[in-house]
């Protein structure tokens, strides 16, 4: 018997055994999930849904000036959600069940649309982030963002109309389509035309959003991101939440503030780091446009290689996003998914595969490190009048790891994206 046949006939056994291997991965890592939620340290997860729910119930009766934090379409579709539960009572496990089907979703986008690579990185990059990945409402944005990454090459529009659903949602993916306006040179369509299905989707929801709830609820997203404080799980405040827990300076406060999020209250450099944030908040735009302009300049004849680029400046664009701001939640560490897994499923250049992987592992620790912050070692982060340290140690490994992740994706960006000689 050749080889050639002996390939043919174990080729469908292998074809059968990748997809149950990975059906058994992701049962397992979600079962560990489920069970983790029995045990005291983690239950109270459980409880950030009910938030949604309280304030559901009272939009069902008329009430108004609430929930003002969430974009207006997002709030239409939590409500939907919460029709299809029958309302309160049936509310979390309706919920969570719809999440986790759109968590199982990408997996097989990815899983079908190239290499099983892509989705078992998706599967324990989430399943390392814990149960706040479906008590959360992040998962719906960073799947939007995933599923776009995935086919802006094939379905161009799709692309931009799911670039513009995640940001009439979460406002962020707006930033995005950017990068999406790289051409497609051998190709009709690209860039052009994910800005059609971006414009048609995403203006299409904020002139809805005008049209019923006006332009102070319309805004109102944007003013209440404005107001808020530094976050305890920030990059700005990892400085302050050192020397909390390693100096003996007991000045910094932490309080739960009118936002619902952990702040830093009081205490030196408070202001500093807000200030900072603010810096980087307007470089992490900056360095939005200039990769874009690079992307559209169309430095390659080669599609895929194109591509890649724009995949890998998303990366870089959602990295720095999530480095500068001021109000870091664990649940946001899920929008880094989506290029990566797109990358892993899709990639043809040989150079590249050393640096996904990089990327692939880093963010499973990353994902990791995220879920012992919030919910495991939460008390120790926040506790009065000071940190614990094995605790906050964990949150500033991984805001470092977020640092270097950074610069990390924008050295391979810049690379990915220079000019070649014709």
């Amino acid at each position: 018997m050749t080889a050639d046949v002996r390939a043919a006939r174990s080729l469908p056994l292998r074809d059968l055994l990748v997809p149950v291997l990975l059906v058994l991965t992701f049962a397992a890592t979600r079962w560990l999930i489920f069970l983790s939620l029995k045990l005291e340290q983690v239950a109270f997860i459980a409880n950030d849904i009910t938030y949604y729910a309280f304030y559901l119930n009272k939009l069902e009766l008329g009430e108004q000036g609430i929930m003002l934090e969430y974009p207006v379409p997002a709030v239409w579709l939590l409500q939907l959600v919460y029709m299809l539960g029958g309302g309160w009572e049936t509310w979390a496990p309706v919920y969570v069940g719809c999440f986790l089907a759109l968590d199982a979703l990408v997996a097989i986008l990815l899983y079908r649309r190239g290499h099983a690579a892509g989705a078992l990185f998706w599967i324990l990059f989430t399943g390392a982030q814990g149960a706040v990945l479906w008590y959360r409402f992040d998962l719906i944005p960073a799947a939007l963002v995933a599923i776009a990454c995935l086919y802006a090459q094939r379905f161009p529009k799709v692309a931009g109309g799911a670039i513009g659903l995640g940001a009439a949602v979460k406002l962020w993916p707006a930033l995005l389509i950017g990068p999406l306006l790289a051409p497609n040179p051998l190709r009709k369509g690209g860039g052009r035309s994910r800005l059609i299905g971006f414009v048609v989707v995403g203006f299409g929801l904020a002139a809805a959003s005008l049209i019923t709830s006006g332009w102070a609820r319309s805004a109102s997203p944007l003013t209440w991101q404005g107001d808020r404080g530094l976050q305890i799980e920030s990059v700005p405040a990892t400085p302050l939440m050192f020397l909390r827990t390693f100096t003996h300076n007991e000045s910094w406060l932490i309080e739960l503030s009118k936002f619902n999020a952990l702040e830093v209250v009081t205490g030196p450099g408070i202001q500093a780091m807000l200030t900072l944030s603010s810096v980087l908040t307007v470089a992490s735009v900056l360095l939005t446009a200039w990769l874009s302009y690079r992307l559209i300049r169309a430095y390659d004849r080669d599609d895929h290689r194109l591509y890649e680029g724009m995949l890998l400046a998303v990366l870089t664009v959602v990295l720095a996003t999530v480095v500068a701001n001021k109000t870091l939640s664990p649940q946001y560490i899920v929008w880094l998914g989506g290029p990566v897994a797109a990358l892993l499923a899709t990639r043809r250049s040989a150079w590249l595969g050393r640096h996904v992987t990089v990327f692939a592992v880093a963010l499973v620790i990353i994902g990791g490190l995220t879920q012992f912050t919030y919910p495991w070692g939460a008390y120790g982060i926040m506790a009065i009048p000071q940190g614990s340290g094995p605790e906050t140690s964990v949150l500033v490994l991984r805001n470092l790891m977020l640092v270097a992740l950074t610069g990390y994706a924008l050295a391979v960006t810049l690379k990915a994206t220079r000019r070649r000689s014709s």
